[in-house]
């Protein structure tokens, strides 16, 4: 809470101030902050800026934090005392401040805020509309910035721990879509129609490696392995950040958890579609094994291979646009882009692998998350999947060995082979 720093004397000597963040005005809506300085040496400095912060939670001092407005805090932690946080969940906070948060509870001063205010503010969500996972995120939220000001003496207790979403969960939780194998063929049919051809490889990378969309926005050459047959996730583009002032930009993250920082196996058309998708934009003859890295948007796996727009990057509004376009010439239920995610783990499980297994493809953080996937086919739970299968690491064609095929899995019949 205090800020700590040196500075000179007039004489050359060195002393040291501190600075404490004590709220903000209520009536001015200015921060209001301890300013104490002549200390001679570090350690006394701290010992002194720990009394004052004390004076602050005990209320000693005239500047009193239990008139501080839910607002002012909430404004107060998502720019001053929320560090360390990957851009993606920021971006997910400020929504949520914005949308939900502040409209609803903003007025309410923070030491009066209670689980009773709490559990009102959780049923007027769902009273809404709004889905038990969109409601649990909302309250992680506001979980977080009120940890915060119970560390920071604002508060005494989190008001949030105890809230219950148990009478609601049945009735908001959302189905889970997906197609079928035979919807995946007719999908990947039409795919091959479409003027550009990059949404094909891009789209069957999906389907085949279970990917998130941002996760395969993100892919970069340096992430293929040909020759191993492997691509690595090791990064996520953050699309809702490039928006406003960074319209235009790239938007980089982590991968959303550290189990989502992963190496999959590329099924035989992954691989083919790839290394077609390399070689539109690239003139290096053979590419097995060749691991390319640049520092410009070259660097992308996923880029327009048209004339119009060769080399330029994916946008989110444009994957969804060809999404929604390809499922209509297929004739096909319309499910959201997500959902191929949805639709690669239904398929593994139904070929037959285990919940461990596919929480491991997914990237899931824990196995709860894969739980949605227990129905699914429950017969087979136990039964070793066939169409899983190694193959020889010799292989004398363009095509790289393969350690692991799921071809099977996503295909109608046997995988289809693309030419270069």
């Amino acid at each position: 809470m205090a800020s700590i720093s040196s500075y000179k004397l007039k004489d050359g000597k060195k002393a040291w101030e501190f600075y404490i963040f004590a709220g903000v005005d209520p009536q001015t809506g200015k921060e209001i902050k301890i300013h104490r300085r002549g200390f001679p040496t570090e350690k006394i400095a701290q010992q002194e800026a720990t009394l004052a912060e004390a004076e602050i939670i005990r209320g000693h001092s005239h500047y009193q934090t239990e008139r501080i407005l839910m607002a002012d805090y909430l404004n107060q932690w998502i720019t001053k005392l929320k560090v360390n946080v990957k851009e993606g969940s920021m971006i997910i906070y400020r929504y949520n401040l914005k949308k939900y948060i502040i409209p609803k509870i903003g007025d309410i001063r923070l030491a009066k805020y209670t689980l009773k205010e709490h559990q009102e503010f959780i049923s007027s969500l769902f009273n809404d509309g709004l889905s038990l996972n969109t409601v649990k995120l909302i309250n992680g939220t506001l979980h977080n910035a009120l940890k915060k000001a119970v560390a920071i003496g604002y508060i005494t207790k989190n008001p949030t721990v105890g809230v219950e979403f148990s009478a609601y969960a049945k009735d908001n939780s959302k189905k889970l879509h997906f197609w079928t194998k035979d919807q995946v063929g007719s999908f990947i049919e039409a795919a091959e129609e479409d003027k550009e051809p990059m949404w094909l490889s891009f789209f069957v990378t999906l389907i085949d490696c279970g990917l998130r969309v941002g996760e395969a926005m993100a892919l970069r050459w340096s992430d293929i392995d040909f020759s191993k047959n492997t691509l690595s996730v090791n990064a996520t583009r953050i699309y809702r950040a490039e928006t406003g002032s960074n319209a235009g930009k790239i938007a980089l993250d982590r991968p959303k958890t550290l189990s989502s920082k992963r190496t999959e196996y590329m099924t035989a058309r992954v691989n083919d579609l790839l290394q077609q998708q390399y070689e539109r934009h690239f003139s290096h003859g053979n590419v097995q094994g060749f691991r390319f890295s640049t520092s410009h948007n070259n660097d992308f796996v996923f880029t327009y291979s048209s004339d119009a727009k060769f080399g330029q990057p994916l946008r989110s509004r444009a994957t969804t646009g060809a999404f929604n376009r390809i499922t209509n010439r297929a004739g096909l239920p319309h499910i959201r882009i997500h959902d191929l995610r949805h639709t690669h783990a239904v398929l593994m499980r139904e070929a037959g692998l285990s919940l461990d297994d596919i929480k491991d493809d997914l990237g899931h953080k824990d196995i709860s998350t894969t739980q949605i996937y227990a129905e699914i086919s429950p017969a087979k739970k136990e039964r070793k999947p066939s169409t899983i299968r190694k193959i020889p690491k010799s292989v004398n064609t363009k095509r790289a060995p393969e350690h692991v095929d799921k071809s099977e899995v996503f295909t109608k019949t046997s995988p289809r082979t693309f030419t270069t």
